[in-house]
């Protein structure tokens, strides 16, 4: 019964995941950038979770560790979110879901983890659906664009947050969970001061803000939900789980977005989903 429950909350995880892009569109549309939305979202999220989820040793907030887990969190979902609102959200998800690829030579280094064969197969298996969704012919001549290179260092930034969560195993849930949304204030005005905008919107910040409350909202208790379902459900039966957001997503951005997924990127995305599948397997 509890890793049936777990499973549910994780689902639940995916379930919000997967549909948190549209309203971050919806602030984009009314002029609030993927960063000031970044930076109000998560100062909603840090105010209420003081209320709910009080963190119980601010002195967290003196440890070396608590920010640069932070300042990973914060690139990773700045990254995130900019590619939501600016690419097509499966291509987008897909690109994002490399992220296991990563974490492999990230674990051999830092964790010294074992790497075994299947790793490797899993891997290339992986990188070459994530060639057939980016190629054209002038691939290795051209920059990729800002929405798959976004989506790419998302990706990346996710597989470290993983493994220093587990490299920084003396930092309690808690400590990480307010690590990576007080990461994102940070990352967002370090964004906002180097390239000397403002640090409020173009547009009036008042119609978005119900709209900015309840993503602050969902990101508390998706984490909540999240984390206590991780806690009931094996790792390695987890990960397959979260694939689940890929369909969400997919689902949503045809309904909401008029998106539709091409042959290639459908082909891509099969291969990169087997190999997460290969490389989630127990030995």
């Amino acid at each position: 019964m509890s890793s049936l429950q777990g499973i549910f909350c994780l689902l639940f995880g995916t379930l919000t995941w997967g549909l948190l892009w549209y309203p971050y569109r919806l602030l984009d549309e009314n002029g609030i950038s993927g960063v000031h939305a970044s930076l109000y979202s998560f100062i909603g999220a840090l105010i209420l979770a003081s209320f709910f989820y009080q963190l119980k040793n601010l002195g967290s907030f003196y440890k070396k560790e608590f920010w640069i887990y932070a300042c990973i969190g914060g690139i990773t979902n700045i990254a995130y979110v900019l590619a939501v609102i600016s690419g097509e959200i499966v291509r987008v998800m897909l690109l994002f879901f490399l992220s296991p690829i990563w974490t492999i030579p990230m674990s051999f280094y830092l964790l010294k983890e074992k790497i075994f064969k299947k790793n490797i197969f899993a891997a290339m298996l992986a990188l070459l659906g994530a060639l057939i969704i980016l190629w054209h012919e002038d691939l290795f001549r051209q920059p990729l664009n800002l929405s798959d290179t976004y989506a790419i260092i998302a990706g990346i930034g996710f597989a470290m947050t993983n493994v220093m969560a587990r490299f920084y195993k003396h930092l309690s849930v808690q400590e990480k969970s307010y690590a990576i949304w007080s990461g994102v204030v940070l990352m967002a005005i370090t964004v906002l001061f180097f390239f000397q905008l403002d640090f409020t919107p173009s547009y009036s910040l008042t119609p978005s803000l119900l709209l900015i409350g309840l993503i602050s909202l969902t990101l508390v208790i998706t984490t909540l939900v999240v984390q206590h379902g991780l806690t009931l459900v094996p790792a390695v039966k987890a990960s397959p789980i979260f694939l689940f957001e890929i369909i969400v997503a997919g689902i949503s951005a045809y309904f909401l977005a008029n998106e539709v997924i091409n042959l290639k990127d459908l082909l891509g995305g099969v291969l990169i989903v087997t190999g997460i599948l290969i490389s989630t397997r127990q030995d």
